[in-house]
């Protein structure tokens, strides 16, 4: 495959999108469902449709999501591949994003058509089905799905080993979306996107995550929110400037308008108004496997106009 090469002589399309500064914000996928199973390769694109896992089993779990809202990921330790074994069973978890009620259930298994004995579009629902186990604590994706988008292995390798060096639980995962924003984490079940990660900045956003904040730099927006208000969301979190909460943003009102769509958004008493126009972004190769240049839709904030108090005309 020949890369697509930046100006400046480095290659790939991540390194094109960031030698044209392309907007990150308003580019996460949109997802309230996840299944996630534990597969340490090799990963083909499809994932699903990778070897060693059984194309019966794989068909009957494709049908049975096919019209729902779950989206279908293989994950693996950080390093690991096919001939790493397994250490005890293999994990699959159900995850449901939503700003109010999400959720996390992991189920252990041996063989993969045990997934078959459970019902996975749960996974598109608010309420947490009674099978496998709670977990309470944050899950960390990082796309190094290396046949999607070689950029996505090459920059999404090293944030997964970084961050495997901590406390927080990580994955490395098949294809997220914008292989251009490499390297690209998804935090689950809020649902929150980050792109551009290199090692050291990927151990200070999952760190802040931790803590409960989200550091705006790399924010590229939350998959249970439109593109619209994923971009209001994170110019709101450049303009306060200093790291806010994750859920600490309430979206109260999203309304199209002659020239896009106002959002209001409340902050820590004040109601913010964020004016946001769709256009067409520069002409550039989407992955580095595109044929051709394609442009890319953005979500463009005009104006933030705020904090007021509540219960002021904004």
């Amino acid at each position: 495959m020949r890369l697509p090469t930046a100006p400046d002589g480095r290659r790939g399309c991540s390194a094109l999108a960031r030698y044209t500064d392309e907007q990150i914000a308003g580019t996460a996928g949109s997802s309230s469902g996840w299944l996630l199973v534990e597969h340490n390769g090799p990963w083909r694109h499809p994932g699903f449709a990778s070897p060693g896992l059984d194309k019966a089993v794989v068909s009957q779990l494709a049908e049975r999501i096919a019209g729902h809202a779950v989206r279908p990921q293989l994950i693996k330790r950080p390093g690991a591949n096919e001939r790493t074994p397994a250490d005890g069973p293999l994990r699959a978890y159900l995850v449901h994003t939503s700003r109010t009620r999400p959720w996390t259930r992991r189920i252990d298994f041996h063989n993969l058509a045990e997934l078959l004995e459970i019902d996975v579009t749960a996974a598109e629902r608010p309420e947490p089905p009674s099978f496998g186990t709670a977990v309470d604590h944050t899950l960390y994706l990082v796309c190094t799905h290396a046949k999607k988008d070689p950029c996505c292995a090459m920059l999404g390798r090293p944030v997964a080993a970084a961050l495997s060096e901590g406390q927080a639980e990580v994955w490395e995962t098949t294809h997220v979306g914008g292989d251009r924003f490499a390297a690209n984490l998804v935090t689950l079940p809020q649902g929150v996107y980050f792109g551009r990660l290199d090692p050291e900045s990927a151990q200070s956003t999952v760190a802040a995550f931790e803590r409960g904040l989200v550091l705006p730099e790399n924010y590229r927006g939350r998959c249970t929110d439109s593109g619209s208000a994923q971009a209001a969301e994170a110019a709101l979190r450049a303009h306060i400037v200093a790291p806010v909460g994750v859920n600490a943003i309430t979206h109260l009102a999203e309304e199209e308008s002659e020239d896009g769509v106002r959002l209001t958004l409340g902050h820590d008493g004040g109601l913010y108004s964020v004016s946001v126009e769709t256009v067409e972004g520069q002409e550039c190769p989407t992955t580095c496997s595109a044929l051709s240049p394609t442009r890319p839709v953005h979500h463009r904030v005009r104006e933030i106009r705020g904090g007021l108090t509540r219960g002021a005309a904004v």
